[in-house]
C-alpha cells in the first residue's frame, strides 16, 4: 500500500541523513518503524486487559506498614481506601 504522509521538512532531512548514515533506504526505516510501533501498541494492550490472579497481585508500595492488612483488601485503589476510613470513622 502507498501512503502519503506530511513530515516536517526538518525531521525529514535528519531521517534522510542517518538512513544515508547507516546504509539504509527511507522506506525500509518507515516500516521498520510502524511494525514496531504496533507491537508494542499490541503489548500494552495484551498488558492492561490481563488480570493478574490474586496470588501474583502485588500489593501497592504505598501501603508500606499496613501489608497485613491491605493483603485482606480486594481494591487497592483511592476510592476503597477512602470508604475505609471513612467506615471505621463511623463505626468507632
Amino acid at each position: 500500500m502507498k501512503a502519503t504522509l506530511d513530515i516536517p521538512d526538518t525531521l525529514y532531512r535528519q531521517v534522510k541523513a542517518k538512513s544515508a548514515l547507516e546504509g539504509r533506504r527511507i522506506r525500509l526505516v518507515a516500516i521498520e518503524l510502524f511494525s514496531t510501533w504496533v507491537n508494542a501498541t499490541q503489548k500494552v494492550e495484551s498488558k492492561e486487559n490481563a488480570q493478574p490472579s490474586r496470588k501474583t497481585r502485588k500489593l501497592p508500595p504505598w501501603f508500606g506498614i499496613a501489608r497485613s492488612y491491605a493483603s485482606k483488601v480486594k481494591r487497592h485503589d483511592m476510592d476503597a481506601v477512602r470508604e475505609s476510613i471513612t467506615h471505621a470513622r463511623v463505626t468507632s
